[in-house]
């Protein structure tokens, strides 16, 4: 079986453009997640780098142990979420087999039934869908 160099060639460049148009519309990838009463929201890139984090006075008062708790909880969640929304803006472009490629990185769909929100680091509290 022979390969059509310049075939497979222009397949590659259509998909680099189709993801950088993709890329320009959808912006930056990343995952939010927010404690159940708003104090604490951390937000992170497509594998776990920390972009943002933002405290209430009120997140404070629950003392350092249980705001890193807390912190280090909501961090996990944003990493799924901004896994998941790494796979959904790259799966349409690289097809069924750049969506198996994008899942052994470790990004894969969000499962809404996980979405988790915190009052306490020890407790799941009652549920709060936050994007």
């Amino acid at each position: 079986m022979e390969i059509d160099i310049d075939h497979e060639l222009d397949t590659v460049v259509r998909r680099v453009e189709q993801t950088e148009q993709r890329a320009q519309r959808i912006g930056p990838v990343t995952g939010q997640a927010v404690s159940g009463d708003g104090a604490i929201i951390v937000e992170v890139r497509p594998g776990g780098l920390l972009s943002e984090v933002k405290l209430t006075p009120a997140a404070l008062s629950s003392g350092a142990d249980a705001l890193a708790a807390q912190i280090m909880a909501l961090a996990e969640r944003a990493t799924r979420r901004a896994g998941a929304n790494m796979h959904a803006a790259l799966a349409p472009v690289l097809g069924p087999e750049g969506e198996k490629h994008l899942t052994s990185l470790g990004y894969e769909p969000d499962d809404e039934d996980d979405d988790e929100a915190f009052d306490t680091p020890l407790g799941h509290q009652q549920r709060r869908r936050v994007r």
